[in-house]
């Protein structure tokens, strides 16, 4: 069963997508544009409502922002229009039908974007990202680190947001490095529940995936501050160049 086709939906949006700071946002755009020169086409796999798509877009690049929800697109597609954006788009697209051959710089795939299906999927899609960069175009990959998810597991959190109670319950398959989340959304009226499963990489799991497909040149970063990737990194960034 394909559990993104009804966890990004409304409550996502207003509750996890709309809270995000756009200070934090901005740090992560202008870490990511040093890779890059000024004008060039950058995909952005995975946008939801646009919000490192239409900066970077501000910043001169060509963008185009992809994902499977057509509210986050008429969203995002929208606010590229209020900011008068013409070197920014969007469309709705599946991740594991990516067809394009040879057409971006840069790929894109932040904040945990990927993981979302089985190991042979999952590699499938960077191949995808790999037919889809022009040579020596680089693919950029956000996610957890493993590492720091496992020494530090939590197996459960109750959150309080505006007028709803957020509980969320984690279990670790070690077999297939999967973490499964059931999510318990409650309100006056209200109760929704979600299934999130994901799979989790290391740093080293992460590198070798990229060398199988042919990346070069590969960097691994712990932060968007550029900090040197440890075990203790709560995130992994990595970037490869295409041959």
């Amino acid at each position: 069963m394909d559990w993104t086709k009804n966890y990004f939906d409304e409550f996502y949006l207003r509750y996890f997508l709309q809270t995000q700071k756009e200070e934090i946002t901005k740090k992560q755009v202008n870490f990511i544009a040093k890779f890059f020169d000024a004008e060039t086409y950058l995909l952005d796999a995975g946008c939801g409502i646009g919000r490192h798509t239409l900066l970077l877009g501000e910043q001169g690049f060509k963008t185009l922002g992809i994902d499977s929800s057509p509210l986050y697109i008429k969203l995002a597609t929208a606010e590229a229009k209020k900011r008068g954006l013409k070197n920014v788009q969007f469309i709705q697209q599946d991740i594991r039908k990516l067809s394009f051959q040879y057409k971006f710089n840069g790929i894109l795939s932040l904040w945990s974007s990927f993981g979302y299906f089985d190991d042979d999927t999952n590699f499938d899609i960077l191949k995808r990202f790999y037919n889809s960069l022009k040579k020596e175009g680089k693919l950029i990959i956000d996610i957890e680190n493993r590492d720091y998810i496992l020494k530090h597991f939590v197996h459960e959190t109750f959150k309080e947001k505006e007028d709803i109670f957020i509980l969320e319950r984690r279990h670790y398959l070690p077999l297939t490095s999967i973490v499964t989340t059931h999510r318990f959304i409650v309100g006056k009226d209200l109760r929704e529940e979600y299934l999130r499963k994901i799979r989790i990489y290391s740093a080293t799991e992460m590198v070798n995936l990229y060398r199988s497909i042919g990346f070069k040149n590969i960097k691994v970063f712990g932060d968007y501050a550029g900090k040197k990737f440890s075990e203790d990194s709560k995130r992994i960034i990595i970037i490869g160049e295409k041959s």
